[in-house]
């Protein structure tokens, strides 16, 4: 048996789990670190709604009454392998991966299936072939920010800029506003305007690579780019995951604007098509990455082009994850805080 933090409908607790038995292809991996990522938060809030929607999209069935183990940020050592595995890499081994378990050649998520669980928990099971050994000179916290700094290296890749071909403007400062700031600055992107309500996040934006932070309820970001970059394109990056935002970002955006959205916003979203041909403003939603950018990211951090390390603000045990969660609402407390299942409760 292992202890996980498990979620059931909305209530998270910690429980004893059978140990996961690693299958073909499979790899046993001990968790050193989990990061807490806005979707297991979304999932704790919003999970009946989420799981409407996937059904609607052709995914099964979820009863979360059953209980998921989340978990899809994490860096872990390799302490057993399953049959037909090549053992390229070795026990002891620290590893990432993309978060999926390879099932009969198709990918089912680790973290948001009942039936894979995830890195909240002492163990977890991952495909031998998407593994990626971490080097010796990344430490673990940083191996544990691969997973949301390759969204950030995808939502770059799918976005116009180039160096200094926009104006970059980011809208929200929480882990995946920061990360696209590390990784745009680490692009030689020279304007990067970062907007958001929180003091701490915009500190942090700027310690991430922003050249400009800004309260956008003192000064708009598109103001701030006209002036600080007259004449340049302007290219936005929504991440705020906030109702509202995308149709207010397309209507106060200036023609010819591009949009990049990278935040999840719950529920249904109005936009008038209308202004955003009018404008002619290009949209971009994204989601997760390619293996290559995974990579890549992996690659960026181990050769120091990421600063990471402000991204980091919190670590607790698996007994304080249920209050890792609600010290996350709070934008003045914590960015990103990683979960340690070898760590004891505090006392």
């Amino acid at each position: 048996m292992m202890r996980a933090v498990v979620l059931r409908d909305s209530a998270l607790t910690v429980e004893q789990r059978p140990m996961p038995e690693p299958g073909s292809g499979d790899v046993l991996i001990q968790t050193h670190y989990c990061g807490i990522c806005g979707s297991d938060l979304h999932l704790a809030k919003h999970g009946a709604e989420i799981a409407k929607i996937g059904e609607e999209m052709g995914a099964p069935p979820q009863d979360l009454s059953r209980g998921l183990v989340l978990g899809h940020e994490f860096i872990g050592e390799i302490v057993g392998f399953g049959a037909d595995t090549a053992q390229t890499l070795s026990v002891g081994d620290r590893v990432v991966s993309v978060p999926f378990l390879l099932r009969d050649g198709a990918p089912v998520s680790i973290g948001a299936s009942l039936d894979v669980g995830g890195a909240y928990a002492e163990y977890f099971l991952a495909s031998e072939a998407l593994l990626m050994k971490v080097p010796d000179s990344v430490p673990d916290e940083a191996a544990a920010l691969v997973e949301p700094l390759a969204i950030a290296v995808h939502a770059v890749a799918k976005s116009p800029v180039s160096g200094d071909s926009h104006a970059t403007i980011i809208m929200g400062c929480g882990p995946i506003g920061l990360a696209v700031a590390a990784v745009l600055k680490a692009r030689d992107v020279s304007t990067i305007i970062a907007a958001d309500f929180s003091p701490k996040r915009r500190d942090l934006a700027s310690a991430m690579g922003a050249s400009l932070v800004l309260d956008p309820r003192e000064r708009t970001a598109f103001a701030a780019a006209a002036a600080v970059a007259p004449g340049k394109p302007v290219a936005v990056f929504d991440c705020t995951g906030a109702k509202g935002v995308l149709a207010r970002t397309i209507k106060d955006a200036p023609p010819g604007a591009h949009i990049t959205v990278a935040g999840i916003a719950p529920g249904e979203e109005t936009i008038s098509p209308m202004i955003a041909i009018a404008k002619e403003i290009g949209l971009q939603f994204v989601v997760y990455y390619t293996p290559e950018e995974f990579g890549e990211a992996l690659t960026m951090i181990a050769e120091g082009k990421l600063n990471w390390q402000p991204l980091v603000t919190g670590k607790v045990s698996l007994d304080e994850v249920a209050a890792a969660f609600v010290a996350l609402e709070d934008p003045e407390s914590h960015a990103k805080i990683l979960i340690d299942p070898r760590r004891p409760a505090a006392a």
